[in-house]
């Protein structure tokens, strides 16, 4: 699948993976975020990164949804880590999972991981299974910000539509042990953590930019 960008120009995932990506997923996020951020309506202020921020937590979390709102109201580049990871192995993840394990995928997670994390600064959108690794760890806290957002395990089950796309899924107990056995990991590398239970994506990201703002990772364009 290609498609193309402000210029007319050909995209694809190897001439422009960030907006190959951004683009199968949500069209409208292929200008106003990545390619021309500029040209976002003159009254929203604009702003700029200085340093990635990585959205790390269980699935369903909201870490991609988050990221993305973030992202248009900031005028922002975001990737989605298993959304670049589909589109450049061309199949989804639990394919890669019955096909080669979740080893082979772990490898090739840890590669985008540090890929992006010297790509930008930029919004980078993580696999819940992200912590695991310790090398995926230290690439996190020597590489940017990092957001937890928090989820409980009964709010992830009825978050989750279809079970078959999520290849570690299987029940609310499954989904409880998992979520305690990651908990260190995910503490271990949080700059800050966020309590995203009862709250839209749009409150959630608000709390977040309010944060990044303080802490002086997201600051207004400078004309």
């Amino acid at each position: 699948m290609e498609t193309k960008d402000a210029e007319n120009q050909t995209i694809t995932p190897e001439t422009n993976p960030i907006a190959y990506t951004l683009s199968v997923t949500t069209p409208d996020e292929v200008v106003s975020v990545v390619n021309s951020p500029e040209l976002k309506p003159a009254s929203r202020p604009v702003y700029e990164l200085t340093r990635n921020v990585f959205f790390v937590g269980f699935m369903v979390a909201g870490k991609t949804s988050t990221s993305r709102r973030l992202a248009r109201q900031c005028g922002l580049a975001t990737i989605d880590l298993d959304a670049y990871i589909e589109r450049r192995e061309r199949r989804a993840i639990n394919q890669i999972f019955a096909t080669e394990g979740e080893d082979a995928f772990r490898a090739m997670e840890t590669e985008a991981l540090a890929e992006f994390a010297h790509k930008g600064p930029m919004l980078v959108s993580c696999g819940g299974g992200i912590v695991l690794r310790e090398e995926n760890r230290e690439i996190l806290k020597q590489n940017g910000f990092v957001v937890y957002l928090q989820v409980t395990a009964e709010q992830a089950v009825e978050r989750v539509s279809d079970v078959s796309t999520r290849p570690l899924f299987k029940d609310l107990e499954t989904a409880r042990k998992t979520i305690a056995g990651r908990l260190p990991m995910y503490e271990d590398v949080a700059s800050v953590s966020i309590d995203t239970v009862g709250k839209s994506i749009n409150v959630v990201a608000q709390e977040i930019q309010d944060i990044l703002e303080k802490e002086g990772v997201l600051c207004l364009r400078q004309k």
